[in-house]
């Protein structure tokens, strides 16, 4: 079976589309304008911290990390 990749924006819109928040309203909960949040999301980049706040605000988790068959993880 082939992995279905999609995109941080993808994540992040997805996310604001099952809290009921737009991503600018997001992006005005992190400080950011409009048109910051919708630079950003278009490069994909934003440190952890940064999609952990996301998460927070969203009222949800966000998980990023190596998972070993073990157990152990590397975050």
């Amino acid at each position: 079976m082939e992995a279905i990749t999609i995109t941080i924006k993808e994540k992040v819109e997805t996310a604001c589309s099952m809290a009921g928040i737009t991503v600018e309203q997001l992006g005005l909960k992190m400080g950011m304008s409009t048109q910051a949040i919708n630079n950003r999301l278009k490069t994909g980049k934003f440190a952890q911290e940064e999609l952990e706040r996301m998460a927070s605000l969203l009222k949800c988790e966000y998980h990023s990390y190596f998972l070993f068959p073990d157990g152990r993880k590397a975050e």
